[in-house]
């Protein structure tokens, strides 16, 4: 019963050195100091298509297809692209593009 007691002894002590010095045996690289927040300005975020009225998931994945994911790139675009990228009418695409210029 001893020699059960003095093993169990030597494996709790072996278990906390090991517990107590995992700081050590894990990764040394990893920093303790929290990494700082990113302020984020809104207008540096791409503002998406789908806050124009008028284009849902389906026209916003067409526009995205062709480079337009974005109100910025989408009021620099022509009316003409637009057009052939949503499939829409010219008329619709000038719409969207003015739109597009006042956000």
């Amino acid at each position: 019963m001893r020699r059960v007691a003095k093993v169990v002894g030597f494996i709790g002590a072996a278990v906390a050195l090991v517990w107590a010095m995992r700081d050590r045996f894990i990764s040394v690289a990893t920093s303790r100091e929290p990494e700082p927040p990113a302020f984020r300005s809104e207008k540096d975020q791409p503002v998406p298509v789908t806050m124009i009225d008028g284009i849902g998931p389906v026209f916003a994945q067409r526009l995205t297809e062709a480079g337009l994911g974005d109100i910025q790139s989408l009021a620099a675009a022509s009316p003409d692209q637009v057009a052939e990228a949503a499939s829409v009418s010219a008329a619709r695409a000038r719409s969207w593009i003015e739109l597009a210029s006042r956000h």
